[in-house]
């Protein structure tokens, strides 16, 4: 790697920036720019981010400070052409690409309707803790400062009490508002992650860690009166036991003003809550095999015309199976159909449930892209030639397809989407429910668990 001149580096940045508007000639100097700078000592010969599964150039953090210097005006002044080669720079795959395009979305409005789809997406794709942390931190900066409202509601989603699996990223997205948090913002905080600290899991110690410190150096009152009230009442007894394996990282102030609440139990105790099973980890079936639960990440629920992520249905998916993904679609079916794109991405093995004009978006998709599907389910899908045909001359695929169909549907009949539904799928299984077209009395009462699996 040669020595940084920063004037030339300056140089070499504002030259990337020129092609901000010309994508591919953009990756183009990219790449040129990011082998350049490769620090050859530390590359390996598999070339991947220690403790990740992303390729990188082994670039010196400098380097990706000044291009996103030089990016942030003109990124900020032209949010479509940001969210556009923050796309192409996550595809790439790459470790720096991947922390530029979190960058990127950083620089994008916060009332722009495709940030949030795209966050979602690809906090779920990715393992790398770098990329992660920026995608949490990075990219919701102007959200965060612009409109905190609407950034605790995110958070809220994400410390859901069903979505365990999604409690981390609530975690780390609070840690940079803490940090620059006003005193109005901090109950609100403190009353979000109560519940998550009286859970407790072992698998956040880190983020509890992180967190706890954050809350007391933003106000060490306030933090030890809320974990005293905490330990005290705990009916958990997890709760104890993880605090008291994070506690030697408190500050010691902590440390002494909890250390009675903390007293070692007996190690039967121990014993006890170590050795129960984590109700979340395999479901237990009486007499019968034990059955792996799917990975819901990789289920996702394409909502109606007029619809949202938080309609009826889209909830109770949510409740049902934690860290599904629920995103919301607006605007024409050629701009849903976009938005679906990137948070879909290359991913295989997708479930996709779509329910009426989502049941259409989940139909191309699958018939565009059958080797990304592992199941379709088809709830009154928008099957309807007479005003879709445009979209429905596709080939038919052999994807295990689900169509339920309320029988006093008068919105979406279900004949002619039945014929349609059995010339696009050859793997097709028909339930017809005593209901209409929103499925309401229906939804409660089908075996969700069997049909998706």
């Amino acid at each position: 790697m040669p020595a940084i001149d920063l004037a030339r580096l300056r140089k070499q940045a504002n030259r990337l920036a020129d092609f901000f508007f010309l994508p591919d000639e953009f990756m183009k100097h990219l790449r040129e720019m990011l082998d350049f700078y490769v620090n050859y000592t530390l590359r390996t010969v598999e070339n991947v981010a220690p403790g990740s599964n992303l390729k990188t150039y082994r670039t010196p953090p400098a380097v990706l400070t000044q291009i996103e210097n030089e990016l942030r005006t003109t990124a900020e002044a032209n949010p479509d052409f940001a969210l556009e080669l923050a796309d192409i720079l996550w595809d790439e795959g790459a470790l720096e690409t991947r922390l530029l395009a979190a960058f990127l979305l950083g620089r994008i409005p916060p009332q722009e309707e495709r940030l949030l789809p795209r966050l979602t997406a690809w906090t779920q794709q990715i393992r790398d803790s770098d990329v992660r942390s920026a995608l949490l931190s990075t990219s919701l900066t102007r959200m965060r400062k612009e409109t905190p409202a609407q950034f605790l509601v995110l958070v809220r989603e994400y410390l859901h009490p069903a979505r365990m699996r999604t409690w981390s990223n609530g975690i780390q997205a609070l840690l940079p508002m803490i940090a620059e948090a006003s005193n109005n913002n901090l109950p609100t905080i403190f009353d979000m992650i109560e519940p998550i600290i009286e859970e407790a899991p072992s698998t956040l110690q880190n983020d509890l860690t992180d967190l706890i410190v954050a809350l007391y150096r933003a106000s060490a009152n306030e933090t030890t009166f809320l974990l005293k009230h905490i330990l005290s009442n705990a009916q958990n007894p997890m709760t104890v036991v993880t605090m008291r394996r994070i506690a030697p990282d408190f500050p010691p102030p902590l440390q002494k003003e909890l250390r009675e609440l903390l007293r070692s139990p007996s190690l039967a105790e121990i014993r006890r809550v170590e050795e129960e099973p984590a109700d979340f980890v395999v479901d237990e079936v009486p007499t019968k095999k034990r059955r792996k639960k799917m990975d819901n990440s990789k289920i996702i629920y394409l909502h109606g015309l007029e619809s949202s992520s938080q309609s009826g249905k889209a909830r109770q998916f949510a409740e049902k199976f934690p860290g599904m993904v629920t995103p919301d679609f607006t605007g024409s079916f050629e701009e849903r159909m976009k938005q679906l794109k990137p948070i879909l991405g290359r991913r295989k093995n997708w479930t996709i449930i779509g329910s009426s004009f989502g049941g259409l978006m989940g139909t191309v998709f699958t018939c565009e892209h059958p080797t990304q599907v592992r199941k379709l389910i088809l709830l009154a899908p928008a099957l309807l030639r007479d005003h879709f045909a445009a979209y429905l001359d596709l080939e038919p695929v052999s994807v295990p397809t689900v169509l339920i169909h309320g029988a006093a549907d008068d919105v979406v009949p279900p004949e002619p989407v039945r014929e349609i539904a059995e010339k696009l799928f050859t793997n097709l299984q028909i339930i017809t429910v005593d209901d209409g077209h929103r499925l309401q009395k229906a939804f409660g009462e089908l075996e969700w668990e069997e049909i998706l699996t």
